[in-house]
């Protein structure tokens, strides 16, 4: 996958519905987190490998993970509300949850 289709599909992941400050939840650029992923990925970081993610937010750095082949993600934040619509964009791509 080339560096600009991990961009557009992480464009569709969810911004957090009702952000709260004082856990300072904002919404990593997805050509940022593009940018990120792909050269993680370039380095031998990402494929095969088991990624955790924390303060995960709606998961955009978890679902490119996925997107670039890791074993397994596993993503971690302290908002039982953004947890719940990380799962929900999850399971209706088909992403394995747990």
């Amino acid at each position: 996958m080339k560096q600009r289709q991990l961009e557009i599909l992480l464009q569709k992941v969810p911004k957090p519905a009702t952000p709260v400050p004082q856990l300072e939840q904002y919404m990593t650029p997805a050509r940022i987190a593009a940018d990120i992923i792909f050269t993680a990925y370039q380095w031998g970081d990402i494929e095969k490998k088991i990624v955790v993610d924390l303060g995960c937010g709606t998961g955009i750095f978890s679902v490119g993970a996925i997107y670039m082949g890791a074993k397994k993600v596993l993503g971690f934040d302290i908002d039982k509300n953004i947890i719940a619509a990380a799962k929900k964009y999850a399971k209706t791509n088909a992403f394995p949850i747990a």
